[in-house]
């Protein structure tokens, strides 16, 4: 798939707050994207910008190789689908998704057969005579949906589209979201705070951190190989830890004595201060052997498939994800043991 929308250099300030600074991106035709990170980051800016509600202060927006950046939201091949819905509550679904095309001309039988077949597609020919007010809340997402898709745009923005609805729901309409994704083709681009919503439906991820991207990558990556300290965070949980080479160099020891085998020997001179992530999973913990000094298992929490515990041990404070329930209570000793499958050696901060 070749760039087919390309955000080149944008900026965008409200008075004292730069929103968006100096945002390169660059999102491939047919491709489910998100952008994510917490409030404020930029991620809704940018998307209203792409929308055309809004213009950038420096930089272009390009789509197909042509330069939009100062067309008006109508001219645009781009829909939006927005939190709240946006439905017409004087109109009954099938009014609400046939409004574009009869705005835009369309002949009165096109206009039926597209309707008919988007109902088809979200499932709602049994509810298309209820107003707004008759349905669920995720039923007027797939009627949002529906309206959005009926022109067929190239370009679906989604806003937090599942923000509003309870976790149930946002899990199943996730699945209804992929689906759809894969049977209208159009490009998606999703945008949410929501980790676990970005990984589960996109191609590419672009984590976005006051204004600016930090890292943009398929999900897989984003958690194996995060690029900065804040990706690490934000991208599911983690250890954030510094340690130093050892003098063989085949290994990473921290600040508690607890040591991080390396697969390969390190490039770093020994006694080099490193940082890394690590993640829960990779953290192992065991009956404490009679010779070291222990570790004591301060927290423990059960969460159905899996059992965080918190382990302090010397300086540090280490988060494990075992299956299942706990193997350990509170004040247990335990011993440590870092699997370097989950390990990434993270940048030098900036000086």
């Amino acid at each position: 798939m070749d760039d087919f929308l390309v955000i080149e250099s944008v900026s965008r300030s409200f008075g004292r707050l730069r929103a968006l600074d100096d945002v390169s991106l660059a999102i491939r035709e047919g491709e489910a994207f998100s952008l994510l990170g917490p409030s404020g980051c930029g991620k809704t800016t940018l998307l209203r910008l792409i929308a055309g509600f809004d213009a950038p202060d420096a930089g272009r927006i390009l789509l197909g190789g042509r330069d939009i950046t100062a067309l008006p939201p109508e001219r645009r091949p781009v829909n939006t689908v927005f939190q709240n819905y946006a439905l017409f509550p004087h109109l009954s679904v099938r009014e609400n998704i046939a409004f574009g095309p009869r705005m835009a001309g369309w002949p009165r039988e096109r206009v039926r057969e597209s309707v008919e077949q988007m109902l088809a597609l979200v499932k709602l020919e049994s509810h298309a005579g209820h107003r707004p007010a008759q349905l669920s809340g995720g039923q007027k997402q797939r009627a949002a949906l529906a309206r959005a898709l009926v022109n067929r745009p190239r370009v679906l923005l989604l806003d937090e589209p599942l923000a509003a609805l309870d976790l149930k729901l946002r899990q199943h309409l996730l699945v209804e979201l992929g689906a759809l994704h894969r049977e209208v083709g159009a490009t998606f681009i999703y945008v949410t705070h929501d980790q676990s919503e970005a990984m589960s439906l996109s191609h590419r991820i672009a984590v976005m951190n006051q204004g600016r991207i930090e890292q943009i990558a398929a999900p897989e990556q984003l958690y194996a190989r995060p690029a900065t300290d804040f990706v690490a965070s934000f991208i599911g949980d983690t250890n954030l830890v510094a340690g130093r080479i050892t003098e063989d160099g085949n290994a990473v020891r921290f600040a508690d004595g607890t040591l991080l085998p390396l697969p390969e020997k390190s490039a770093h001179p020994p006694g080099t201060l490193t940082r890394w992530s690590i993640r829960p999973e990779h953290v192992r913990c065991g009956p404490r052997p009679p010779s070291d000094e222990p570790a004591v298992v301060s927290e423990v929490i059960y969460l159905g498939t899996h059992t965080h515990v918190w382990i302090e041990s010397g300086p540090l404070r280490w988060l494990a994800r075992m299956q299942g329930p706990p193997a350990f209570q509170r004040g247990a000793p335990v011993s440590l043991t870092l699997d370097p499958a989950g390990a990434c050696e993270l940048p030098a901060p900036a000086s």
